[in-house]
Formats: structure tokens, C-alpha cells, sequence
């Protein structure tokens, strides 16, 4: 008999029903012109002295306070802006962190305090040349790749691109209209109601202009139109506005991106208040962004990781399949669903255990129950063994159980624990105060690094949206605490890992982020329903997270939240083998065989596949650090002056070359754009030109995938495990068309080019050790030779397939393949 929520779930049961008093809404509440009242503003107005200093200036300004007061008339009130006679001093240094990117700080009074935030740690500036020159009317600096222009009176700023286009220009006090100020312009706004101040930046939008980012929420990947009050909360779903991992970065189509450099609570409207502006407003007295330019968002991104931390790259086995639910109980459970999967011949590199590994269900102790996990070390052992890591749960919340009560006691006996100014810890779990040196080396050592020691691969870093920005920390305000939490927590947890089993080992696994969290891989997309529209929505927050600069990513393959359908299971399992990273999770089960006999033939047919394309899908995930791209690229990455391709999230290329269309509803049907050029269908070579819009009905056994032309795409051969067979025979599957492919195989060192024209094709392959067969898509040669000479090829309906062996161990190889008739 399946056990209810409340027997799942810990604490959810009525017994537990919480008391009023007791609750806090865990969500921002952020001041509106025309709607809070009792509002003043203080707005740069304009220069009163510049000051040139290396790489950029600093600007004294006059202050305009501005109240909001209102009039009545015709049965409505209607705005009365008033401009107080006073004066105030808003001081705003401009930097160029380098040549592309130009940090703006801004805060009252006649300095700007520094503000070198954990999400800014491992900045690093360059040297580049700012040319900086003043005139009566305005400022200008330039890096020749990017310019700055300041408007003395009236302040404005105004951002040029290399080609002296205005990408980016400020939106002040609009003369066009009744209301003035729908938002507030550059400056604070002071809340008189809840004497909250905010900084504030607003900026002229484009009609034709597209925003993306701002972390995972799982709505549509545009965001123009739309508001985001960035404030990560246990979302208990993937369909609300509420968020897991919430990134105050965003990117313009017109060649520009935002990062606010704050941790607070942060309001980002890119037009739902006012259309023609983007509006954003953060809690506190300063104000500090950077804002890059590039020729395309290929360009922005890696600006970003400059800022905030480079991705760091998992372990290759972490690719593989995870299996997982909640939760194996026993040892005797995990050791027979990874028998079983060996014995059905499914692939599967790791096996997950969740909440109930402790003596009491969910009362987290970072300890194995004896009578339910009995002699743990040998089970890990006989794991691995078979060809299994193992993954193990925790969360930063200490309960104080019936039994368990050991490290509750101690965290608290140590002030490990965050709690209110009066040391009351308010709440029935303790919470790990990531910023206390001491808890966190308590932590590392104590709890996680132990369980390493026992043979454990990997961690589950679960929750951590939920610190109170009331509580007190012990090193920094609770302001910054609330979403900053995530990311001290994911750095906590890597670092554990990385010290203990080392850098190419290390890696988590993490449903909360924030800025900077890239460095620390790999997250999931949280707790989604057991839907189609759940299924869609993973696909979107797949895609935003990856446009806010966190690349290797996972949702919970078959859905979290109770029961799945075998039709969304199988759904759900196709689009899972085409992510960086694939485990199945949820209530109940998720192993194949309880779907049904098709879910494990289909199981069996795509985890095949992805195993075989751990070669191509690991090259994509080194690229993400040799390269700074993405794995999972919406389809405008790769296209962007494509108007098709603009806000479209039902599809995306996985990695350069193979574009994937997840079948998102229960009808079978999909919408499937080609952008222009020639595109192989990748299971019957089919070819379809590009530049337009198709409609199909699709099996429940096949998800559409489609290969880019001229890609070169390295496939393995079947395993069960990654390193169950020698990585050193591969196919090189290769789709001329007319142009020119490439590929650069990161862990081996060699590269491949090839050349293609109307009559033959050509490619070059360096020097390998590498055992390798060319496969070449829709070619039906006439004649192969490799250095001049004649080899042996054979066709197999329409591929051709040369085994080149180990002919590259001493030499490149340049081969010449004339076509024949097809």
C-alpha cells in the first residue's frame, strides 16, 4: 500500500498544522508608485563635479527629492509630484572592469563604500584603456569597444556598443506623459510606510527588444513584459512565480547584459509596469551593476562567469543515469533495484539514497542506520564494484528528534545555528549559519567529509531557500543572508568534496543558487508536478538557468510530486537523455519496469543512446569551460538575428549540434522550428531544409532530434556504466553538406576538420591514439584515399562507414572522399 503525504513528507500532517503566530510569509513585498503612497525620491539630477581617475571617473551629483502626493477628482485621485527645495549629494563611481564591461556604483552622501561581495570574490580586473574627456554638456569615456556617455543636466546615461549605436540608455523623468514617474529613476526611493529605502535604476526599452535570464523560473524564456521579484523560496512546484534559483543577471537582444552585484531583495520589471522602460530596485543604500556589452549573448555570458566565477566541470561518471526515489529505505532496497537494473542490461551510473537513511525518517544526522543500512561500508563497496556511485541526501535544517538529537545539540551548545537577535532560534530546525567560520568548518568536517570517507561519491545539497532575513548571522546582515544562504551553502558542501576527494571528483547536487553558484555543479530543477504542463516548464527553467549562466542541470526525470502516468514518464525519460545530467526521482517509484513493459524497452532504447553519446556530451561539458558556451541552448543562442527563433522554449540544441524537441503534451503533437541551412533527421538520415515551421504527430518511442549540418558528432559504444569499457574506440559520425565542420575533443587532443564542397569531402584528423571509424551521413562515395592512398570503406544504407584503426597513432591523417552517384 502506497504511504500518504504526510508518511512521505515529514511533518506534513495535520498534527503539525502550524499556529499563526507562528508563520512569516517568506516572500519580498517591494513599494509601487501610484499604489503605496508615501513615497519620496531622491534622483541623480545632475553633475555638479567630475573627477577623472584610472579607468574611469567619479561623479559628484545634486540630488532631487521628489514626494508623491495626490489630489482628488472624478471619483478617482489622481498624482501631484512635488519637488522639495532641498538639495541632497548621491555620489557615482564608474569603472571599467575591462574593455567590455563598466561597473556603475552609486550611494548618498560624498563617497561610495566598496562592496566586494561573495558573488564578486573571484573578480578579477583587467587592463584596458579608458580614454576619458569632459565638455560643458556631457562626459565621455571610451574603451573603444564601449562607451560611456554621462548627460550633465539632465543626468542620464547612455551606453555605445563598438559601432556607436546606443545599446542602453537611461530613462528619467518622462516629459510625455500626465505621470511622470510610473517608476523611479536612477536614485532611491524612500518607503515611508515601512521606512525601507531602495536603489534604483531605470532604462529605455526597444519595441523590438528581448530579455533573458534572471535564474530558473520556469516561465517563458522572453522576459520583456514581465516582473521578478528575485527572492529564491521553497517553490514546491515548477508552474508559480515562485523560484528555487533566482540570478539578478539579465541580457538584452540589443547587445547589453546586467548584473547587479547584491544579494538582497531585488526587484527586476523589464516593462510590466511601464512598457517603454525596464525598472529595477533594490533594497538598501547602494547601488552596484555592471553592465557588458557584446555582439551577440555568446559574448555576455562569458563576461558574466568573468564577474562571478567560471563553471567548474563535473566528474565524467556524474553524466550517467541516476536512479533515485523517495526514498530506499533499506540496504536490502538499493542493493536490489541496482541488481535489478544490471540485470535487465539498463544503464545506470548512480544510485541515490534521500530521506530515509537515518534512524528516524527525515531527522537528519548525517549518520546510516545500523538495522536499515547494516554494515554500510561493504554495501558502498559492493557498489562500486558493480559500477555504481553513490549519492547520498542531507539539508541545512537540524531537526532535534525523538532519538537523534546528538548534532542538533551540539550546533546549537556551539552557536553553529543562525536565530534571532535574542539567540531565540524561533523555529523547530536549526539553521546552519554558512558565514560562521566555525559552523562551516564544522560542517565540512564533522558531517559531510565523513560520509566521503565511507565510500559516499556525492551529496545531495538540498533546500536552503528559507533563511529569514530577520534572523542574525555572524557575518552579514540578514539582509544579504536570504538569497546569499544558497550559495554559502553550495560552496560549503563542494568545498567538502574537493578537499576530500579532489577537484576532478568533486561535485554536489543542489536545488537552491544564486550568482556564482556555477562554480559549484550540479544543480536540479526541484520538486515538479507529475504533469505535461510540469514537463513544459521544466524545459523553460532548464533554458532560463542556463541563460543566467549555470550550465549543467537536471529536473526530476518522470516528476516529483506523487504519481506519473507511463505516457509522461516515457515523455519525460526522452527529453531527461538529452540534459547534461539525468536522474530519475520522485514519490513512489521511478524505476522502468514499474511503467510497464514499453517505458523499459524505451528506457533501454534512449539510455542506450545517451551512453553512446558520453563522448559527444562530455566534449560539450568541457567546452563550457574551454569555450565559456552552453549545453542546453535556446534556439536564438546559436540564431540570433533568426525572428523565429526569439522567444521560442519548446525546443533547444544540445550542445553545437543536435537540436531536440521534447513532445510536451499528451496528444503526441509537436511544433518544430529549423532555423536556416540543412538538417538530418537523426534517426532515418532524412534531410530537411531549413527556414521553416513543421507540424507532426510523434510514437510515444521517439522524441525528434535533428543533427546540424556539417556537425561531427563522437559517439562511444554501448556500456551499462561509464568506464565499464576502455574509452578508446569511437565513431566519428560526420553530416557534409556544403561548408565546413570541426571538432575539438577536449579529453583526447585531437581534432577533426572537415571540409565540404559540391564533389567531395574532405577531413583532417591530428594525431591520436584514439581507435576511430568515420561514419559519413548521406554520402555514397565513389573513391576514399587517407594521405594519397586507397582505402576500404562499406556502406549501410546511407551511411559510410571507414575504419581508420590505429592508422593516427604516429601521424595526422588528411582524407579525400569523392562522392558518387547517391
Amino acid at each position: 500500500m502506497e504511504k500518504s503525504l504526510g508518511e512521505i513528507m515529514h511533518g506534513l500532517s495535520e498534527e503539525n498544522i502550524a499556529r499563526e503566530e507562528e508563520l512569516f510569509e517568506n516572500m519580498p513585498v517591494f513599494p509601487r508608485i501610484s499604489r503605496s503612497k508615501n513615497l519620496t525620491m531622491l534622483l541623480v539630477h545632475r553633475v555638479k563635479s567630475c573627477t577623472p581617475v584610472p579607468k574611469g571617473c567619479d561623479i559628484l551629483a545634486e540630488g532631487l527629492y521628489v514626494d508623491e502626493n495626490y489630489t482628488y477628482r472624478y471619483l478617482d485621485y489622481r498624482h501631484v509630484i512635488t519637488e522639495k527645495p532641498n538639495r541632497g549629494n548621491l555620489s557615482i563611481r564608474l569603472r571599467f572592469v575591462n574593455e567590455n564591461t563598466l561597473r556603475v556604483t552609486m550611494a548618498e552622501g560624498f563617497c561610495v563604500p566598496e562592496n566586494r561581495t561573495e558573488m564578486i570574490g573571484d573578480m578579477e580586473e583587467t587592463e584596458c584603456s579608458v580614454t576619458c574627456s569632459e565638455s560643458e554638456d556631457q562626459i565621455v569615456m571610451t574603451t573603444g569597444c564601449m562607451t560611456a556617455v554621462i548627460q550633465k543636466s539632465p543626468w542620464n546615461l547612455s551606453v555605445k556598443n563598438r559601432d556607436g549605436e546606443v545599446i542602453y540608455r537611461q530613462f528619467g523623468r518622462d516629459c510625455h506623459s500626465f505621470m511622470p514617474y510610473e517608476i523611479c529613476p536612477m536614485g532611491f526611493l524612500f518607503d515611508r510606510n515601512t521606512k525601507e529605502q531602495y536603489a534604483c535604476e531605470a532604462a529605455w526599452s526597444d519595441p523590438y527588444e528581448e530579455f533573458y535570464g534572471l535564474g530558473e523560473n520556469f516561465t517563458s524564456v522572453s522576459r520583456k513584459g514581465r516582473l521578478f521579484d528575485l527572492w529564491n523560496t521553497n517553490s514546491l512546484g515548477v508552474n508559480t512565480e515562485r523560484g528555487y534559483k533566482y540570478i539578478p543577471f539579465y541580457m538584452s537582444s540589443r547587445g547589453y547584459g546586467i548584473f547587479y552585484n547584491t544579494s538582497r531583495k531585488i526587484r527586476c520589471d523589464l516593462g510590466a509596469t511601464l512598457s517603454k522602460a525596464s525598472y529595477t530596485m533594490v533594497e538598501g543604500e547602494l547601488l552596484d551593476y555592471f553592465l557588458m556589452t557584446g555582439d551577440t549573448i555568446k559574448d555576455i555570458i562569458p563576461a558574466y562567469h568573468r564577474l562571478t566565477g567560471l563553471p567548474a566541470v563535473p566528474p565524467k561518471w556524474s553524466f550517467g543515469i541516476w536512479m533515485s526515489k523517495i526514498s530506499y529505505g533499506t540496504r536490502e532496497e538499493v542493493e536490489r533495484v541496482a541488481g535489478q537494473m544490471r540485470s535487465s542490461r539498463l544503464p545506470c551510473d548512480v544510485i541515490h539514497i534521500d530521506t530515509d537513511w537515518f534512524t528516524e525518517n527525515w531527522v537528519c544526522d548525517w549518520k546510516f542506520d545500523e538495522k536499515k543500512f547494516p554494515k554500510v561500508e561493504e554495501m558502498i563497496e559492493k557498489l562500486h564494484q558493480d559500477g555504481y556511485k553513490l549519492s547520498l541526501w542531507q539539508l541545512p535544517y537540524i531537526e532535534r528528534g525523538k532519538t537523534s538529537y546528538e548534532v542538533y545539540d551540539e550546533a546549537a551548545a556551539n552557536g553553529y545555528f543562525a536565530g534571532n537577535p535574542d539567540g531565540d532560534l524561533q523555529f523547530p530546525h536549526g539553521l546552519i549559519d554558512f558565514t560562521n567560520p566555525e559552523a562551516v568548518h564544522w560542517y565540512k568536517e564533522k558531517l559531510i567529509k565523513p560520509l566521503l570517507r565511507k565510500g559516499v561519491d556525492v551529496i545531495k545539497v538540498d533546500f536552503g531557500e528559507s533563511a529569514p532575513a530577520f534572523f542574525k548571522y555572524a557575518g552579514a546582515d540578514g539582509r544579504d543572508m536570504h538569497n546569499l544562504y544558497a550559495l554559502l551553502y553550495n560552496k560549503a558542501a563542494y568545498e567538502a568534496a574537493k578537499e576530500e576527494l579532489g577537484e576532478d571528483k568533486a561535485l554536489i547536487w543542489a536545488r537552491s543558487a544564486w550568482a556564482g553558484s556555477q562554480k559549484y555543479p550540479v544543480h536540479w530543477g526541484g520538486d515538479a508536478g507529475t504533469d505535461f504542463g510540469s514537463l513544459a516548464s521544466s524545459v523553460k527553467g532548464c533554458l532560463n538557468l542556463s541563460l543566467s549562466g549555470i550550465p549543467f542541470w537536471s529536473s526530476d526525470i518522470g516528476g516529483f510530486w506523487f504519481e506519473s502516468s507511463p505516457e509522461l514518464y516515457i515523455r519525460w525519460l526522452e527529453f531527461g537523455m538529452f540534459c547534461s545530467h539525468a536522474r530519475f526521482h520522485g514519490f513512489y517509484s521511478r524505476e522502468p519496469w514499474d511503467f510497464g513493459q514499453q517505458a523499459v524497452d524505451v528506457y533501454r532504447k534512449y539510455a542506450g543512446l545517451r551512453y553512446r553519446l558520453i563522448p559527444y556530451i562530455y566534449n560539450q561539458a568541457l567546452a563550457v569551460r574551454e569555450e565559456d558556451t552552453l549545453i542546453h541552448r535556446p534556439v536564438f543562442y546559436d540564431y540570433p538575428s533568426d525572428l523565429n527563433a526569439a522567444g521560442l522554449d519548446t525546443q533547444y540544441l544540445f550542445g553545437k549540434e543536435l537540436m531536440v524537441i521534447p513532445v510536451l503534451n499528451e496528444d503526441n503533437s509537436v511544433r518544430i522550428y529549423l532555423p536556416r541551412g540543412q538538417w538530418t533527421d537523426f534517426y532515418d538520415d532524412t534531410v530537411e531544409e531549413g527556414g521553416k515551421w513543421m507540424e507532426q504527430v510523434v510514437p510515444l518511442d521517439k522524441i525528434p532530434v535533428y543533427v546540424k549540418e556539417n556537425a561531427i558528432i563522437p559517439m562511444g559504444p554501448e556500456m551499462e556504466y561509464i568506464g565499464q569499457k576502455e574509452d578508446d574506440r569511437w565513431e566519428i559520425h560526420c553530416y557534409p553538406m556544403e561548408g565546413k565542420g570541426r571538432l575539438c575533443s577536449y579529453e583526447h587532443g585531437f581534432t577533426v576538420e572537415m571540409h565540404a564542397s559540391a564533389d567531395r569531402v574532405k577531413i583532417d584528423c591530428t594525431r591520436t591514439d584514439m581507435n576511430l571509424t568515420f561514419v559519413l551521413h548521406n554520402i555514397r562515395p565513389a573513391g576514399v584515399q587517407a594521405d594519397g592512398q586507397d582505402i576500404d570503406f562499406r556502406m549501410d544504407h546511407k551511411r559510410t562507414y571507414i575504419h581508420m584503426g590505429n592508422r593516427m597513432q604516429d601521424h595526422d591523417i588528411h582524407m579525400v572522399i569523392e562522392k558518387g552517384e547517391q
